[in-house]
């Protein structure tokens, strides 16, 4: 084709040919320069893009110009034939060769040279490692906790090596039992290599087998098995030398801290320590059942280990997840007894003081709440819990731009943990004030359920974000389903509240005496009880006694927290509708100090001044929570208090 040998002729297919090549092998060693000095990678990109855009331009200069003896020459000066240019050209063709040469040399190093080896991975700053479930191979079912617990230590072990990445537990767990093959894993989960194990115990035996994978080419780079008999040392001994092995395959070099954190054993005895991987094994499954079961066995560990600080701290937990379910005050006060026991035992716990943070929080001290987590932090700088629990904090204080900073660094640290995204969901709905703040609370809560899809919390949780964004049957089927998995105080909370909207008064009193019997210290429930029975009408008896129990409870809440108040403004409603006024306006007032004149806090003031007779203030506390939020109308708008109010205004 006529076209096709002018291109030949004038070079430009040469040229073209010679550009790619030698624009390929300057991006090789721009990418090997630049992250040997850690440079930002739109360094790369930008530098890719600079080479993209000068190959037309190499292709319009070659087509216009020649290179010749005596320099570049334009096209149309060339004497016909060219003759007198054939050993340049043959000089050009030569060049184009030898870089050919030396990008297919580079090409093979970086192949097969640079990326493999006799140890596998060529170790890195950051290196991701997922360690899947290990297999249980022991005889009896019921020993799956034991294989779930040498899971989980060597897991942590190796996410306290600075050098390599440790992919989460939650997000390794759905993998478990996985037919999936090893790249397809390792690239779900972001992971440079895979390790694989199972573990049998039999009597005073016990057998630990563990394989680690190069997730990219599915090969082994070290496996090993441990036949020991079963005791504490042989337990630790067995996990340090897995560790130690792994970070070794991986090129990754300990610190003198590290080392030393390998060596140590937090209990020495073998049977508080089985109680101990019971007591993880039930705490994980977060339910209330399972939290009681948890609290049984952490018992034991610590009575037969007394100086056991990891089972004191799961003490603390556990209890602390009790309370958050129930608000018993007795379940704080053991939640504070048993932090404080872990904290003698170990202080440089990076989980103690977490567990502390999560307390203090509760207890409203956020700024110890805060120093406690930033010492965590300080010890454990990769801790997940650490920053979500700070971030839960910074909310709490108004430092909203900060909080949300701490829980994004969570979230970084494990992508796939449903507790990030669970505290960013509650975060968004309940400090954030940017206009879409429902929307990202739901992104964030659909995310729990996808890795938590058996958790009835995560689905109560899903069902309050779609009844935010209006979306009622969506909300409606989210708690259903939370139901059917696990009966909770939230979620007939949330029930009785949807039909109280809907002006199905019988049907949410039913779903809060519901709530009542699982909870039956939380205030929340009495009182919505009581707003239930006062618009059904006919139980006037229940009505004072529930709200009387909502004042009770409200006050233990108190005992724990004296500045909370949302419980304070909730309680002057309670008062209120007992006709004690001049208690509900001291304790609104109070509440609307603290908060700063908060939306919620602006509502139970609307409320108070509307049971008092005063319509005008009524109305008004409402229309100035309306400006902070004008979503806020939807509730006061079916409220059967505030609606009659807003009717009557004309708007």
């Amino acid at each position: 084709m006529p076209l096709i040998r002018e291109l030949k002729k004038r070079g430009v297919i040469r040229i073209g040919l010679a550009y790619a090549v030698v624009a390929w092998l300057l991006i090789q060693v721009a990418d090997i320069l630049l992250e040997a000095f850690d440079a930002p990678s739109w360094l790369l990109q930008a530098f890719i893009i600079l080479m993209a855009i000068g190959f037309p331009v190499a292709l319009a200069l070659s087509w216009f110009f020649e290179l010749t003896h005596e320099g570049v020459v334009r096209e149309q000066e060339l004497a016909p034939g060219r003759e007198n240019h054939v050993s340049l050209n043959r000089s050009l063709n030569t060049v184009i060769i030898s870089i050919l040469l030396a990008a297919v040399f580079l090409f093979a190093l970086d192949k097969f040279w640079w990326r493999s080896g006799t140890q596998g991975l060529e170790s890195r700053q950051g290196t991701s490692v997922a360690v899947l479930p290990f297999a249980n191979r022991s005889s009896l079912a019921d020993d799956a906790y034991f294989a779930d617990g040498m899971h989980d230590d060597i897991l942590t072990a190796l996410a306290g090596i600075g050098a390599l990445n440790v992919i989460s537990r939650t997000s390794v767990m759905k993998y478990r039992d996985s037919d999936k093959t090893i790249p397809e894993i390792g690239r779900e989960l972001g992971a440079n290599a895979i390790l694989e194990g199972g573990v049998q115990r039999a009597g005073n035996q016990v057998r630990i087998n563990a394989q680690l994978i190069d997730a990219d080419s599915d090969t082994h780079l070290w496996a090993d098995n441990y036949d020991r008999q079963l005791s504490i040392d042989t337990i630790f001994s067995i996990q340090s030398e897995i560790t130690r092995a792994i970070a070794n395959a991986l090129k990754a070099t300990l610190t003198p801290v590290e080392e030393r954190q390998l060596g140590e054993i937090p209990t020495l005895d073998l049977a508080a320590y089985d109680a101990y991987l019971l007591g993880r094994s039930e705490l994980s499954k977060r339910s209330i059942t399972s939290l009681q079961s948890a609290i049984s066995q952490f018992e034991i560990a610590v009575s037969l280990d007394p100086d056991f600080a990891g089972a004191w701290a799961g003490l603390c937990e556990s209890w602390l997840g009790l309370y958050a379910r129930n608000r018993d005050i007795a379940h704080f006060q053991e939640a504070e007894n048993n932090c404080n026991k872990a904290l003698t035992t170990d202080h440089d716990s990076a989980d103690v003081h977490v567990a502390l943070g999560a307390l203090y929080r509760n207890h409203g001290d956020y700024m110890r709440a805060e120093n406690e987590l930033r010492e965590a932090i300080l010890l454990d700088e990769k801790n997940a819990e650490a920053y979500i629990e700070l971030g839960l904090t910074l909310g709490l204080l108004g430092e909203h731009t900060m909080a949300e900073s701490a829980l994004k660094r969570a979230l970084e640290i494990q992508p796939s943990y449903w507790a990030a995204h669970d505290a960013l969901a509650a975060f968004y709905r309940d400090h954030d004030k940017r206009p879409d703040r429902y929307r990202l609370a739901a992104i964030h809560a659909k995310k729990v359920v996808e890795l938590e899809p058996d958790s009835a919390l995560a689905w109560n949780n899903l069902g309050t974000a779609y009844y935010n964004l209006k979306q009622f049957d969506a909300a409606k089927a989210a708690w259903d389903k939370g139901l059917e998995i696990e009966p909770t105080r939230t979620a007939y909370t949330n029930r009785g509240l949807q039909y109280y909207y809907e002006g199905r008064f019988a049907d949410a009193a039913e779903m809060q005496r519901k709530a009542i019997k699982l909870a039956p210290s939380d205030h929340r429930a009495w009182g919505r009880l009581g707003e239930s029975l006062r618009h059904q009408g006919g139980h006037e008896d229940e009505q004072a006694a529930a709200y009387s129990r909502a004042i009770e409870f409200a006050k233990k809440r108190l005992q724990v927290n004296e500045a909370d108040w949302q419980t304070i403004a909730t309680m002057s409603t309670y008062y209120a509708a007992i006709g004690e006024m001049s208690s509900a306006e001291a304790q609104i007032t109070r509440a609307l100090e603290l908060s700063g004149r908060d939306l919620d806090a602006l509502l139970c003031l609307a409320l108070v001044k509307f049971a008092a007779g005063d319509k005008a203030s009524a109305l008004s506390a409402a229309k100035e929570a309306i400006a902070l939020d004008d979503r806020i109308l939807f509730y006061i708008e079916n409220d059967p208090d505030m609606h009659s109010l807003l009717s009557g205004s004309g708007g």
